[in-house]
Protein backbone atom coordinates (compact mmCIF):
# COMPACT_ATOMS: atom_id res chain seq x y z
CA UNK A 1 0.00 0.00 0.00
CA UNK A 2 1.13 3.55 -0.77
CA UNK A 3 0.87 5.71 2.33
CA UNK A 4 1.51 9.27 3.48
CA UNK A 5 3.92 9.88 6.35
CA UNK A 6 0.97 10.39 8.69
CA UNK A 7 -0.56 7.04 7.79
CA UNK A 8 -3.20 7.73 5.14
CA UNK A 9 -3.46 5.62 2.00
CA UNK A 10 -5.75 8.10 0.24
CA UNK A 11 -7.18 11.52 0.83
CA UNK A 12 -10.78 12.62 0.48
CA UNK A 13 -10.76 14.85 -2.55
CA UNK A 14 -7.54 16.87 -2.70
CA UNK A 15 -6.23 14.82 -5.62
CA UNK A 16 -3.14 13.31 -3.99
CA UNK A 17 -1.31 11.11 -6.45
CA UNK A 18 1.52 8.73 -5.66
CA UNK A 19 4.72 8.13 -7.58
CA UNK A 20 7.69 6.02 -6.56
CA UNK A 21 10.39 6.10 -9.26
CA UNK A 22 12.39 3.23 -7.78
CA UNK A 23 9.47 0.93 -7.00
CA UNK A 24 9.78 -1.24 -10.09
CA UNK A 25 13.56 -1.37 -9.95
CA UNK A 26 14.04 -3.97 -7.23
CA UNK A 27 11.14 -3.83 -4.76
CA UNK A 28 8.34 -5.10 -6.99
CA UNK A 29 10.46 -7.80 -8.68
CA UNK A 30 11.48 -9.09 -5.23
CA UNK A 31 7.83 -9.50 -4.23
CA UNK A 32 6.48 -10.92 -7.48
CA UNK A 33 9.28 -13.50 -7.66
CA UNK A 34 7.84 -15.08 -4.52
CA UNK A 35 4.17 -14.67 -5.49
CA UNK A 36 1.73 -16.21 -7.96
CA UNK A 37 -1.63 -14.76 -6.90
CA UNK A 38 -3.24 -11.31 -6.82
CA UNK A 39 -5.99 -10.81 -4.22
CA UNK A 40 -8.17 -7.82 -5.09
CA UNK A 41 -11.33 -6.09 -3.99
CA UNK A 42 -14.01 -5.82 -6.67
CA UNK A 43 -13.83 -2.04 -7.05
CA UNK A 44 -10.06 -1.81 -7.50
CA UNK A 45 -9.78 -4.88 -9.72
CA UNK A 46 -11.13 -3.24 -12.88
CA UNK A 47 -8.84 -0.21 -12.58
CA UNK A 48 -5.69 -2.12 -11.69
CA UNK A 49 -6.14 -5.04 -14.04
CA UNK A 50 -7.60 -2.85 -16.76
CA UNK A 51 -4.36 -0.93 -16.85
CA UNK A 52 -1.66 -3.54 -16.21
CA UNK A 53 -3.03 -6.37 -18.31
CA UNK A 54 -2.92 -4.08 -21.37
CA UNK A 55 -0.02 -1.83 -20.41
CA UNK A 56 2.65 -3.47 -22.53
CA UNK A 57 0.54 -3.21 -25.68
CA UNK A 58 -0.85 0.27 -25.07
CA UNK A 59 1.85 2.22 -23.25
CA UNK A 60 5.05 3.44 -24.83
CA UNK A 61 8.23 3.91 -22.84
CA UNK A 62 7.47 1.53 -19.99
CA UNK A 63 10.49 0.74 -17.84
CA UNK A 64 11.87 -2.79 -17.83
CA UNK A 65 10.48 -3.39 -14.35
CA UNK A 66 7.03 -2.16 -15.35
CA UNK A 67 6.96 -4.52 -18.33
CA UNK A 68 8.01 -7.39 -16.06
CA UNK A 69 5.21 -6.55 -13.63
CA UNK A 70 2.63 -6.31 -16.42
CA UNK A 71 3.63 -9.78 -17.61
CA UNK A 72 3.54 -11.15 -14.08
CA UNK A 73 0.07 -9.68 -13.43
CA UNK A 74 -1.21 -11.19 -16.68
CA UNK A 75 0.11 -14.62 -15.75
CA UNK A 76 -0.79 -14.51 -12.05
CA UNK A 77 -3.98 -16.08 -10.75
CA UNK A 78 -6.47 -13.37 -9.81
CA UNK A 79 -8.83 -13.75 -6.84
CA UNK A 80 -11.48 -11.02 -6.79
CA UNK A 81 -13.74 -10.67 -3.78
CA UNK A 82 -17.25 -9.39 -4.37
CA UNK A 83 -20.59 -9.18 -2.59
CA UNK A 84 -22.37 -10.58 -5.64
CA UNK A 85 -21.80 -13.70 -7.70
CA UNK A 86 -20.57 -12.55 -11.08
CA UNK A 87 -18.36 -13.72 -13.89
CA UNK A 88 -14.86 -12.25 -13.70
CA UNK A 89 -13.85 -9.84 -16.45
CA UNK A 90 -10.34 -11.25 -16.68
CA UNK A 91 -8.72 -14.50 -17.73
CA UNK A 92 -7.20 -16.70 -15.04
CA UNK A 93 -9.47 -15.12 -12.45
CA UNK A 94 -12.11 -16.25 -9.99
CA UNK A 95 -14.69 -14.38 -7.92
CA UNK A 96 -15.12 -15.25 -4.26
CA UNK A 97 -18.22 -14.07 -2.41
CA UNK A 98 -17.45 -12.03 0.72
CA UNK A 99 -20.36 -10.40 2.53
CA UNK A 100 -19.07 -10.56 6.11
CA UNK A 101 -15.96 -10.96 8.25
CA UNK A 102 -16.74 -14.66 8.53
CA UNK A 103 -16.76 -14.95 4.74
CA UNK A 104 -13.41 -13.17 4.49
CA UNK A 105 -11.76 -15.46 7.04
CA UNK A 106 -13.15 -18.51 5.26
CA UNK A 107 -12.01 -17.38 1.81
CA UNK A 108 -8.50 -16.40 2.89
CA UNK A 109 -8.06 -19.53 5.01
CA UNK A 110 -9.11 -21.73 2.09
CA UNK A 111 -6.74 -19.97 -0.31
CA UNK A 112 -3.83 -20.24 2.12
CA UNK A 113 -4.23 -24.00 2.18
CA UNK A 114 -3.69 -24.24 -1.56
CA UNK A 115 -0.29 -25.23 -2.84
CA UNK A 116 1.62 -22.35 -4.36
CA UNK A 117 3.54 -19.19 -3.68
CA UNK A 118 2.54 -16.06 -1.77
CA UNK A 119 -0.52 -13.92 -2.41
CA UNK A 120 -0.32 -10.14 -2.80
CA UNK A 121 -3.07 -7.59 -2.30
CA UNK A 122 -2.79 -4.11 -3.80
CA UNK A 123 -5.93 -2.80 -2.10
CA UNK A 124 -8.34 -1.14 -2.20
CA UNK A 125 -8.71 0.52 1.12
CA UNK A 126 -11.77 -1.41 2.34
CA UNK A 127 -10.26 -4.79 1.50
CA UNK A 128 -6.91 -4.00 3.13
CA UNK A 129 -8.68 -2.53 6.18
CA UNK A 130 -10.78 -5.67 6.64
CA UNK A 131 -7.81 -8.01 6.20
CA UNK A 132 -5.81 -5.96 8.71
CA UNK A 133 -8.62 -5.88 11.28
CA UNK A 134 -9.09 -9.65 11.00
CA UNK A 135 -5.34 -10.25 11.46
CA UNK A 136 -5.02 -11.95 8.07
CA UNK A 137 -1.93 -10.03 6.93
CA UNK A 138 1.38 -11.88 7.25
CA UNK A 139 3.56 -9.08 5.90
CA UNK A 140 2.97 -5.36 5.47
CA UNK A 141 4.67 -3.78 2.44
CA UNK A 142 4.22 -0.02 2.86
CA UNK A 143 5.47 2.56 0.36
CA UNK A 144 5.74 5.68 2.51
CA UNK A 145 5.74 9.07 0.76
CA UNK A 146 7.17 12.33 2.16
CA UNK A 147 3.83 14.09 2.42
CA UNK A 148 1.43 14.90 5.26
CA UNK A 149 -2.25 14.73 4.34
CA UNK A 150 -3.70 15.61 7.74
CA UNK A 151 -6.77 13.50 7.10
CA UNK A 152 -7.93 10.76 4.78
CA UNK A 153 -8.43 7.02 4.60
CA UNK A 154 -6.46 4.61 6.76
CA UNK A 155 -6.22 0.82 6.68
CA UNK A 156 -5.54 0.77 10.44
CA UNK A 157 -8.45 2.77 11.87
CA UNK A 158 -10.64 -0.27 12.61
CA UNK A 159 -8.12 -2.26 14.69
CA UNK A 160 -9.57 -3.76 17.85
CA UNK A 161 -6.24 -4.13 19.66
CA UNK A 162 -2.61 -3.08 19.51
CA UNK A 163 -0.52 -5.03 16.96
CA UNK A 164 3.24 -5.08 17.60
CA UNK A 165 5.30 -5.27 14.40
CA UNK A 166 8.98 -5.84 13.62
CA UNK A 167 10.83 -4.14 10.79
CA UNK A 168 12.10 -6.67 8.23
CA UNK A 169 13.32 -4.43 5.42
CA UNK A 170 13.87 -0.81 4.41
CA UNK A 171 14.56 0.35 0.85
CA UNK A 172 15.08 3.88 -0.46
CA UNK A 173 12.94 4.26 -3.59
CA UNK A 174 14.29 7.76 -4.41
CA UNK A 175 12.74 11.21 -3.98
CA UNK A 176 12.25 10.58 -0.26
CA UNK A 177 9.99 7.57 -0.78
CA UNK A 178 10.72 4.55 1.42
CA UNK A 179 9.61 0.94 1.24
CA UNK A 180 9.02 -0.40 4.74
CA UNK A 181 8.35 -4.10 5.24
CA UNK A 182 6.94 -5.23 8.58
CA UNK A 183 6.11 -8.63 10.06
CA UNK A 184 3.88 -9.34 13.06
CA UNK A 185 6.18 -9.25 16.10
CA UNK A 186 4.16 -11.95 17.83
CA UNK A 187 4.12 -14.22 14.78
CA UNK A 188 0.49 -13.35 14.01
CA UNK A 189 -2.33 -15.84 14.04
CA UNK A 190 -1.35 -19.55 13.69
CA UNK A 191 -1.05 -20.60 10.05
CA UNK A 192 -1.68 -24.06 8.65
CA UNK A 193 0.09 -23.32 5.39
CA UNK A 194 3.36 -21.73 4.33
CA UNK A 195 1.39 -19.56 1.93
CA UNK A 196 1.10 -15.99 3.08
CA UNK A 197 -0.89 -12.87 2.38
CA UNK A 198 0.93 -9.65 1.73
CA UNK A 199 -0.33 -6.08 1.56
Amino acid sequence: MHMSLDGYVADKGSGWTTTAPGLFGSAVPAFTKKSDTLFLGRVVSDDLLGYWLHAEAREKGLAKGEIAYARWATKAHKVIISKVDEKPNWENAEVRIVKSDKDMVRVVSTLKKRAGKDMIVHGGVRTARQLTRLDLIDQYQLVVHPVLLGKGLSIFDSLKRRRPLKLARVEDLKDGVLLLVYLPADGGAPRKSRRSRKS
